[in-house]
């Protein structure tokens, strides 16, 4: 599983969701349509994203799902 990442329009910074996520071969662009609400905690603002938006982060080697976030 990887980490679904957006980057903010406001700061252009990548926005971690919290979602951990697994795509097979099709990647997010053939993924059915889903669309998220994020509250930024970048700045402050509200973004609409579809998933497609997106990109998966790669977990660093030998790295367990969501310890990354705990660090």
């Amino acid at each position: 599983m990887s980490p679904l990442v957006f980057q903010c329009p406001k700061t252009g910074q990548p926005l971690d969701t919290g979602l951990d996520i697994t795509v097979h071969r099709a990647g997010l662009q053939q993924v059915q349509p889903i669309t998220l609400l994020v509250l930024c905690p970048l700045c402050g603002n509200r973004h609409v994203w579809k998933l497609a938006d997106g990109w998966l982060r790669e977990p660093r080697r030998g790295q367990r799902t969501g310890e990354w976030r705990r660090t």
